[in-house]
C-alpha cells in the first residue's frame, strides 16, 4: 500500500517526546565500506532514502533511480521514505538546463521522491519560479519550515507527515540561512530565512505536544540543506563549523535522524543526542546523484525509535543495474525521460562555437603527494580530490571575466574597464577531449542565465568587494565557505596580505599597469547576481550606477568563443597567469632605503586548474614611473618541496633616482605579474650592518646605471631578465609598458576612469 501523505504548515507549540535509542555514544565517520542496509527479521522498522544537490544531473538519473528502488528491496514501498534535502535543481548540466530542469522534476517524480526539502538553488530563477513553477512541479510537498514572507506567512510547506504502514512519519524541512547571500538578493526580496534549527525545534514541538489539531506524529526526521564542511572525518572536525554544530547539538532531541546537505560531502555519524545518553545518524550523501543516504529506524511497539543505522550508498554504475531494477517500470521511465532531454539538448547544443588547446578548467584539490611537474615547462598533473575548490583561482573563472569584458565592449551599448567572477558560477569545465567548443559545453561553464551588468563603482569600493573574499553574512557570521576567489579580467591585478586586519588585506590594485588612484571611478562587468550583492559581496551595492547590457551570461560565453574563436580560426588556450598574489613585508607607498636589503614573503601565485604551471623563480624589478628603464633588485627560486610561496631580499642601488617608482613582481615559467608601488630615497643612510667585520656582498644581477643612454640601458636590462626567467619577464615588461601607454592615451577607454597612480 503507498504511504499517505498528510502536508502542513506548522503553527506553534512547546513539547517533546524522547528518543529511545540505545545506541553507543560513539561518532563514526567511515564510509570507506559503504552497503546498503538490509531489514531485520521480526523488527518494525522506517527506511529512509536521501539524497541532496542532485543540481539537474538528468544523465545519471537513470542509475540513481536503480540504486534508490535498489534500497528499498527488502524493505517494500510501503516501508520506505525519499527524501530530496535540497538543491534538486539549478546550476544543472545542459540537458536539464536548456529546459530549466523540467526533464530532472519529471525523472525524480517518476522515480517516487516523497518529499523535497528547498535548497538555495530552488531560488535561482526568484522568488515566484521557486513557489510557482518548481513547486507545482514536484509531486511531493516542497519544505522550508525557516522562510517567511514580508507578512510572516510560510510560502512553503514547513512539514510533511506521511503514514507508514500505521506510523505517522513528519519531514521537518529548512534552508540554509545564508541564502540571501547565494541567491541574487533580488530573487527572495521580502523573504526572511530563519534559524534553520529554531525551525525544526519549533515544528517538532508542535508535532509532539498531543494536540491532534495542530499535527503529531510518532517519528520526527530533520531535513536541513546545511551541513558540515568536510567529509569522511571526525564528528568533531566538522563540528568545527559553528554552523554544522548548531544542527548536531541543538536540534531537539525527539527528532529520531538529521539529514544535511549544501556542503556536498559525504559522511554518517552517529552523533550524541542532547541530554540523553544515546546517539542518533547525522548524514549527508556527497551531491550530483553520486550517493544516496540510508538511514533505518527500528521502532518497539509503542512507536518509539529504539535502534538506528545509516550508510552513504555509491550509485550503481550504469553498467552495474541489475536485470530486475532496468526492467522495473520506474526505471524505464526515467531512462525514456533522459533520452527525450538528451534528443533535445543535443539538436539545440550541438553548435561548434570554438576551439581550444588544453584543458580550460575551475579550480582543484589534489591528493597529497600526487602532484608531478614537468620540468622544461612546469605544467603539473595530479590526482584532483576536489574538482571544483572555490577558494582558488582558476584559468576558466578568469577566461568568464575577461569573456565578460570583451562581450560588453563589442556590443557597443556600454563599456566595461573590467570584470569579476564569482566562483559559485562557474559550474562546469571545458575539457579539450577534441579541440572542438559545442555551444552546449561553453553553456553549461555559467548554466544560470543571470543578465550581464555594468556596475559603477570607486577604487575604494572595489577595494571593499576584493576585502570581502573573506566572506561574513549579514549578522556578521563566517559562512560554511569562508573564503570566495573572485575571477578577474585579465587587465586587473592586486596584492594582498593575509595577515592584516579583515577589511585591509588588499594592500595593491592595479588596472593596464597603472595603480588604482583613490576616489576614481570604474565600470565593472560581472551577472546580476553578484551586481545585486551576492555571495555576501555586498560593498558592490554601494554603486554609482548598475547598468543591465541586454545578455544573459549562459549566451554571452557562448558568443565570446563565437567573436574570438570561432569567426577567426584562433584556439583559445589556457592562461596561467594568476591576477592576485599574497604579499608580505611591502605594502603600497613602503619606502625603501638604497642598499638595505628588505626582505618580502610571495604565495600563492600558482593557479589550481587542471595542468596549471608551478612557477620555479620569481624577478623583482624597479620600473619608473617617468622613463622605461629597468632595474632587477631581486630574484630567487621556488623551493620544488615547497611550492607556490617564496622568499626574496629586495635591495635598490645607489643609482636608482629618489622618489615614487613602482616593483615588479614576475614569476616564470607562467608569466603571472604584479605590481606594488614604493618610494626610494637614497639620501637615508641604510642601518649599519651588526657585523663587526665588513663583509663583501654577493654580486646581485643588476642593470648600468640609469643615464643618459636608456635605450642602452633598456636593452641590457630585458637581456638580463630573458636569461633569469627565460623570456617570460620580457613580455611582462613589453606588456606593462604598452599598457601604460594605452592607459595615458585612451585613459583605459573609459572617460570616467582614471589610471593615475
Amino acid at each position: 500500500m503507498k504511504k499517505s501523505i498528510v502536508r502542513a504548515t506548522a503553527i506553534s507549540a512547546s513539547a517533546a517526546v524522547a528518543l529511545a535509542l540505545a545506541l553507543p555514544a560513539a561518532a563514526s565517520a567511515s564510509v570507506d565500506t559503504p552497503e546498503l542496509i538490509t531489514p531485520t527479521a521480526g523488527a518494525t522498522q522506517i527506511n529512509l532514502i536521501g539524497f541532496n544537490d542532485f543540481h539537474g544531473r538528468i544523465l545519471d538519473a537513470e542509475r540513481f533511480a536503480a540504486t534508490v528502488l535498489q534500497a528499498q528491496q527488502g524493505f517494500g514501498e510501503s516501508n520506505s521514505l525519499v527524501v530530496s534535502n535540497g538543491d534538486a535543481v539549478s546550476a544543472s548540466v545542459f540537458e536539464s538546463a536548456i529546459q530549466k530542469d523540467a526533464p530532472t522534476i519529471d525523472a525524480l517524480n517518476a522515480l517516487g521522491v516523497d518529499s523535497f526539502t528547498v535548497g538555495n538553488h530552488e531560488f535561482d530563477h526568484g522568488y515566484e519560479d521557486a513557489i510557482g513553477r518548481i513547486q507545482n512541479a514536484t509531486n511531493g510537498p516542497d519544505l522550508a519550515a525557516n522562510v517567511t514572507d514580508s507578512t510572516g506567512a510560510h510560502p512553503f510547506d514547513e512539514y510533511a507527515v506521511f503514514d507508514v504502514n500505521g506510523t505517522k512519519v513528519a519531514i521537518i524541512g529548512a534552508v540554509t540561512q545564508e541564502t540571501p547571500a547565494l541567491s541574487s538578493p533580488d530573487s527572495v526580496a521580502g523573504l526572511t530565512f530563519g534559524d534553520p534549527v529554531e525551525a525544526v525545534n519549533r515544528v517538532a514541538a508542535q508535532l509532539t505536544d498531543g494536540d491532534p489539531s495542530n499535527g503529531e506524529a510518532d517519528v520526527l526526521i530533520a531535513s536541513y540543506h546545511e551541513g558540515g564542511p568536510q567529509s569522511n572525518v571526525p564528528l568533531d572536525e566538522n563540528e568545527k563549523s559553528a554552523v554544522f554544530a548548531h544542527i548536531v547539538n541543538d536540534t531537539d532531541a525527539s527528532v529520531a535522524a538529521i539529514y544535511t546537505a549544501h556542503t556536498h560531502q559525504t559522511y554518517a555519524y552517529d552523533a550524541p543526542i542532547p541530554g540523553q545518553s544515546g546517539t542518533r545518524p547525522v548524514v549527508q550523501a556527497g551531491s550530483y546523484a553520486g550517493y544516496i543516504g540510508q538511514v533505518v529506524l527500528t521502532l518497539d511497539t509503542d512507536k518509539k525509535v529504539t535502534a538506528s543505522s545509516s550508510s552513504v550508498v555509491p550509485t550503481l554504475a550504469a553498467d552495474a543495474i541489475p536485470d530486475d531494477l532496468k526492467s522495473d517500470p520506474r526505471v524505464q521511465q526515467v531512462a525514456q525521460i533522459v533520452a527525450d532531454a538528451v534528443a533535445k539538448a543535443d539538436v539545440l547544443g550541438n553548435e561548434v562555437v570554438g576551439t581550444q588547446t588544453g584543458d580550460i578548467t575551475r579550480a582543484k584539490q589534489y591528493e597529497d603527494g600526487s602532484i608531478t611537474v614537468d620540468p622544461a615547462t612546469g605544467v603539473t598533473s595530479g590526482t584532483v580530490s576536489v574538482p571544483d575548490d572555490r577558494a582558488n583561482a582558476s584559468n576558466l573563472s578568469d577566461l568568464v571575466a575577461q569573456s565578460m569584458v570583451e562581450v560588453i565592449n563589442a556590443r557597443g551599448n556600454a563599456h566595461a574597464d573590467l570584470a569579476l567572477m564569482n566562483p559559485g558560477g562557474v559550474r562546469a569545465d571545458l575539457i579539450d577531449d577534441d579541440g572542438k567548443i559545442t555551444y552546449k559545453e561553453a553553456a553549461t561553464v555559467v548554466p544560470f542565465a543571470n543578465d550581464l551588468n555594468v556596475v559603477t563603482v570607486t577604487t575604494e569600493t572595489l577595494k571593499a568587494t576584493l576585502e570581502q573574499q573573506w566572506q561574513r553574512n549579514v549578522d556578521g557570521s563566517i559562512p560554511s565557505r569562508p573564503y570566495l576567489q573572485l575571477g578577474l579580467s585579465n587587465d586587473f591585478t592586486y596584492t594582498y596580505d593575509s595577515t592584516r586586519p579583515e577589511g585591509d588585506r588588499i594592500t595593491s590594485m592595479w588596472l593596464k599597469g597603472a595603480a588604482l588612484a583613490p576616489g576614481a571611478t570604474w565600470r565593472v562587468a560581472m551577472s546580476s547576481f553578484l551586481a545585486a550583492g551576492g555571495d555576501n559581496f555586498r560593498a558592490l551595492l554601494d554603486n554609482e550606477g548598475n547598468q543591465s547590457v541586454g545578455i544573459i551570461d549562459t549566451d554571452a560565453f557562448p558568443a565570446w568563443f563565437r567573436m574570438v574563436s570561432g569567426d577567426t580560426g584562433t584556439a583559445i588556450t589556457p592562461d596561467n597567469r594568476r591576477n592576485g598574489v599574497e604579499l608580505r613585508g611591502l605594502v603600497a607607498g613602503s619606502p625603501l632605503v638604497c642598499e638595505q636589503p628588505t626582505e618580502v614573503t610571495l604565495s600563492g601565485f600558482d593557479l589550481a586548474s587542471l595542468g596549471y604551471v608551478q612557477n620555479s623563480e620569481v624577478t623583482a624589478m624597479l620600473m619608473p614611473k617617468a622613463s622605461d628603464n629597468v632595474q632587477i633588485i631581486g630574484t630567487a627560486t621556488v623551493d620544488a618541496a615547497a611550492p607556490n610561496t617564496v622568499t626574496l631580499s629586495l635591495n635598490v642601488p645607489t643609482s636608482w633616482p629618489a622618489g615614487d617608482t613602482w616593483i615588479t613582481f614576475v614569476f616564470g615559467p607562467s608569466e603571472t605579474s604584479v605590481q606594488v608601488p614604493v618610494t626610494v630615497d637614497c639620501a637615508v643612510a641604510p642601518t649599519p650592518s651588526p657585523t663587526a667585520v665588513p663583509s663583501t656582498p654577493a654580486p646581485k644581477p643588476t642593470l648600468a646605471a640609469t643615464g643618459s643612454d636608456g635605450s642602452q640601458a633598456l636593452t641590457i636590462g630585458i637581456i638580463a631578465v630573458i636569461v633569469i626567467v627565460a623570456g617570460g619577464a620580457a613580455l611582462i615588461i613589453a606588456r606593462l609598458r604598452r599598457a601604460r601607454r594605452e592607459a595615458d592615451g585612451a585613459n583605459v577607454d573609459s572617460t570616467d576612469s582614471s589610471t593615475d597612480a
